[in-house]
């Protein structure tokens, strides 16, 4: 009995450290502890990744993020302004040869993005994979409620020498009304503002639109990203 406890609770310690290491390749939330001495104040924006694909999807968050993280601090690169500024180097893909990594679940190939920094575009690059982006609407017959969710992960990598240096996950739910053909109040659900004489349509049942997740999801990216370094003294 002794002996299968033992070998149960080696099993255990086993299967621990393997999720604990793919947490730690997976890096949904880090902060480099050095992340001063890497001096970033300006970052380019990476075209967002889509896991799967979705047409328009990655450039309403691209525009989405662009739009919120102005106020950080940060001197921000745009993509256009990437891609333009790659072109004059004569290196535009670049920014292809940074993205397939992450496309792939790995990280970034560092002499890509040592390239990126040498040509003197950015101190670092942000980079952003969705991997959610869903809608259900209901029916005005079904009970229930609609739903848009969006997923995505955040990393910012230094072009200085391609080291992570913070990444965090990101996921934001908005819900529409709660339905009930039957047209009786639900304990504990609001009734989203309709009057109970009014008839609900597949319309006043909708969620929240993909642009309204996408600029509140882009809001707590803003939010969690570590403030620029402080221009040197005089």
């Amino acid at each position: 009995m002794r002996t299968s406890m033992r070998s149960f609770l080696a099993l255990a310690a086993v299967a621990t450290l393997v999720t604990v290491a793919t947490a730690a390749n997976k890096q949904t939330d880090y902060f480099n502890r050095q992340f001063a001495s890497f001096n970033v104040r300006t970052v380019a924006l990476m075209p967002v990744v889509v896991l799967p694909s979705v047409n328009g999807a990655a450039d309403m968050m691209g525009q989405s993020l662009e739009k919120s993280l102005a106020p950080v601090g940060y001197h921000w690169v745009s993509v256009p302004a990437l891609r333009a500024a790659l072109v004059a180097a004569k290196q535009p893909g670049l920014v292809d040869a940074v993205n397939e990594g992450i496309r792939k679940g790995v990280p970034p190939d560092t002499t890509a993005l040592r390239s990126l920094g040498q040509i003197g575009v950015a101190d670092a690059v942000l980079t952003s994979v969705i991997s959610t982006w869903e809608r259900e609407t209901i029916d005005v017959t079904m009970a229930g409620q609609s739903m848009t969710q969006i997923a995505m992960t955040s990393y910012l990598y230094s072009t200085k020498t391609g080291e992570l240096l913070w990444s965090h996950k990101f996921q934001v739910k908005g819900e529409g009304p709660y339905n009930n053909p039957d047209g009786s109040e639900v304990v504990g659900v609001k009734s989203g503002g309709l009057e109970s004489n009014q008839m609900r349509t597949s319309t006043s049942l909708d969620p929240p639109t993909y642009e309204e997740i996408a600029v509140k999801l882009a809001g707590q990216v803003r939010d969690s990203l570590p403030p620029p370094a402080k221009p040197a003294a005089p």
